[in-house]
């Protein structure tokens, strides 16, 4: 992986200097690594409107993820239908591997293409991108053999304040009642005197 996470520093958990949520660079670095590869976890609904959640490769990319679906996929169709969904990335290796980072996101679809080939189309550069960050060279080289086959190119765009973050091992204040928060407040007086 690229430089670790800030996150991966904490060595003791509820330590809000790494228990937080991510700034707008922190996101773009986690989201865009390109040795990446955490999955992205599409939510959509469908059309008797029970949600379904699909894992699937993923760009991040001027602040937007984009995916590619086969002709076949029934996402896509249900994004056309209704273009609401959600994402959640998450970065499982907890400190000192990793951050222990997540994205949580509403968004808004759009169908940019599709259903098409490769020759010609946008959704070949984001596909060979995906399949090198995950499968490596022989990924890109096994993609070629399905360039024939239609896909869509779909762009998932974040609702204004509807992305929500977090990295480290601890509990955002947000989640104390009054009795938690000032148990909470005396472990960090705690941690801030050595104690452990």
């Amino acid at each position: 992986m690229s430089d670790a996470p800030a996150a991966a520093k904490q060595k003791r958990w509820y330590d809000p200097t790494y228990s937080h949520g991510m700034t707008p660079e922190e996101v773009d670095v986690f989201l865009g690594s390109p040795d990446s590869n955490w999955l992205c976890r599409l939510g959509v609904l469908k059309e008797d409107g029970w949600p379904f959640v699909t894992p699937m490769w993923y760009q991040w990319r001027d602040g937007s993820f984009w995916t590619v679906g086969r002709r076949r996929s029934g996402w896509v169709q249900d994004l056309i239908r209704d273009p609401r969904c959600s994402v959640c990335i998450d970065e499982e290796a907890m400190p000192p591997v990793g951050g222990l980072r997540k994205v949580l996101c509403r968004c808004r679809a759009t169908v940019v293409e599709g259903p098409v080939v490769a020759e010609g189309s946008r959704w070949v550069a984001v596909a060979d991108e995906m399949a090198g960050r995950y499968s490596g060279e022989a990924g890109r080289a096994s993609l070629k053999f399905s360039y024939g086959w239609e896909r869509y190119l779909v762009r998932l765009d974040p609702e204004p304040g509807g992305m929500t973050t977090w990295q480290g091992v601890g509990w955002a204040r947000r989640y104390l009642d009054d009795r938690q928060r000032a148990e909470f407040e005396a472990l960090l007086a705690q941690l801030a005197g050595g104690e452990s």
